[in-house]
């Protein structure tokens, strides 16, 4: 026997066994991704999420991987709502926060005014590594016209001194796909503002989608970042819950490490969506690049290293193209090339240093130095 599926295009996706409806407020298309944050740094990012529509309005993000001895440089808390009257608010960590809109598209969903996507600048609450918990957020109900947050994300910056320079930018918008629903079945957009090093020593990225629900569809429903696939499947099952339907958290984050997708010397990054399975809709909001370059840095950190906190990892300071080293193992200093220019013994030295970038190399590890 042949079983045949017809899906109807036009309204994908169900709540309560209805299906489901564009926006109220037919004005409403979709936001572009732009820059909403950069910085150029020794550190890197970290990040965790909750569903809240999972929750009644509620949950506990874990924050892990932040380097002993870091600096906490900064912490935003981006989350989604299926919203009808352009606010959000709840409690982070016991503290009264409201959000900030900052995007927002046509939901095609929940049948809502929009997609709205907010934010928060939580760093006076961060620690370091630990739980931070939500609550007091409007419970999305599984009902057409509901208003409520679908899930959450903490992304934390931190810097340390013994980190190769890293540039981290991310973007901020609001794409509903596929285009039976708002504009778009296909969508990109670039990070630019960056250079990376030569060679790349690390490169990671993070892409936050809403609204995914879990139908049994087939995988085809994409992310890509410069052509590589991330994912084929957006069902909010990346982010742990069954929402207020019982089909999916309604959240998704991907992350990953993208250091071979990631060319020498590149000065942007594409993400693209693709919703070719057009049976469920969901819209990227926020994207998060990392990657080594020789860009300029524009936060220094505020906590020293000494080779005994960290005896894999030399001591580094650089002053008036004087740079002074102090390692447990042999180095040497290549040109950003990869050219051997130098080889020392173990020890500390100071070495004069025409203004450029370099590559330290020690125990199969990897250094950039910059050189004013």
């Amino acid at each position: 026997m042949l079983l045949l599926t017809i899906v109807d295009v036009n309204s994908m996706g169900m709540v309560n066994n209805q299906t489901c409806s564009k926006s109220n407020d037919a004005s409403i298309n979709f936001t572009p991704f732009t820059e909403f944050y950069r910085v150029v740094l020794r550190g890197n990012f970290v990040y965790g999420s909750t569903s809240l529509s999972s929750n009644a309005g509620s949950g506990t993000i874990t924050i892990s991987g932040i380097p002993a001895n870091a600096s906490i440089v900064k912490a935003f808390l981006f989350w989604v709502e299926e919203d009808n009257d352009n606010a959000s608010s709840g409690n982070f960590n016991g503290n009264p926060i409201s959000g900030i809109k900052i995007a927002e598209d046509c939901t095609a969903c929940w049948g809502t005014q929009r997609n709205a996507l907010f934010y928060r600048d939580v760093t006076p609450f961060i620690a370091g590594n630990g739980t931070y918990n939500l609550s007091g957020f409007t419970a999305l109900q599984c009902e057409p016209s509901s208003d409520g947050p679908e899930g959450a994300t903490l992304v934390v910056v931190w810097c340390r001194n013994s980190e190769p320079v890293r540039t981290i930018t991310i973007y901020t918008g609001d794409v509903e796909t596929p285009i039976t629903a708002c504009l778009f079945s296909d969508y990109s957009w670039t990070h630019t503002n960056f250079t990376a090093s030569n060679p790349v020593l690390d490169a990671r990225y993070l892409v936050l989608v809403g609204n995914g629900q879990n139908f049994g569809e087939f995988a085809n429903e994409y992310v890509y970042l410069n052509n590589n696939v991330i994912t084929n499947t957006i069902n909010g099952t990346t982010v742990p819950g069954n929402g207020p339907c019982e089909n999916g958290s309604l959240w998704d984050a991907f992350g990953g490490n993208a250091t071979s997708w990631i060319p020498a010397n590149s000065t942007s990054a594409t993400f693209r969506v693709n919703n070719v399975a057009a049976i469920d809709c969901w819209h990227p909001v926020v994207s998060v690049l990392s990657v080594t370059s020789v860009d300029a840095i524009t936060h220094d950190c505020v906590t020293q290293i000494s080779i005994d906190e960290q005896k894999d990892k030399p001591y580094i300071k650089i002053s008036n193209k004087l740079l002074e080293i102090s390692s447990n193992y042999d180095f040497e200093i290549l040109s950003i090339n990869g050219t051997k220019l130098f080889s020392y013994k173990s020890g500390n030295y100071r070495i004069s240093l025409k203004s450029g970038v370099y590559i330290l190399k020690y125990k199969n590890a990897h250094e950039k130095i910059v050189v004013k």
